[in-house]
């Protein structure tokens, strides 16, 4: 019974979390609507965490292969999301980088978290502020652990 009650209650706390999620696209979706797939969403996010990176480093990252990488890379090379950039030093090696929509498209985002920020999250005291981030921290940490 006491996996039951854990399992209402995480299901409780997921639907929670898509609704805030799905009122923010509402709300902000002209600046959220950039028309890309998520698999491109996951290689542009990988590109700026990383800032420049190799073709097999996202494959590694995706645990997909390499091959389905570069189809995904050419059609964002092609709405000039990313670019690629022969390494100089190496040049059978190619870094991707973000290219000037890419840049774009994190400008965009930064914008509405910080709307989100202000408009939501203002409205949480310091210390719930707090212990949200260190449950959120906490999570992050198992899930990297365990999954």
């Amino acid at each position: 019974m006491i996996f039951l009650s854990l399992y209402e209650q995480v299901k409780r706390i997921n639907e929670a979390e898509y609704t805030i999620n799905r009122l923010i696209y509402k709300h902000y979706k002209q600046y959220l609507n950039s028309g890309i797939t998520t698999q491109q969403a996951i290689v542009l996010d990988i590109v700026y965490l990383a800032k420049r990176i190799t073709v097999g480093e996202i494959a590694n990252e995706m645990n997909i292969s390499s091959s389905a990488v570069s189809q995904l890379i050419a059609k964002l090379e092609k709405n000039q999301y990313i670019k690629r950039e022969i390494n100089l030093q190496n040049r059978r090696e190619v870094f991707i980088t973000l290219a000037e929509n890419g840049l774009k498209y994190f400008s965009k985002q930064d914008y509405v978290e910080q709307q989100v920020a202000d408009i939501v999250y203002s409205q949480l005291s310091s210390n719930e502020l707090d212990e949200l981030e260190r449950i959120v921290e906490k999570l992050k940490e198992i899930a990297a652990k365990e999954l």
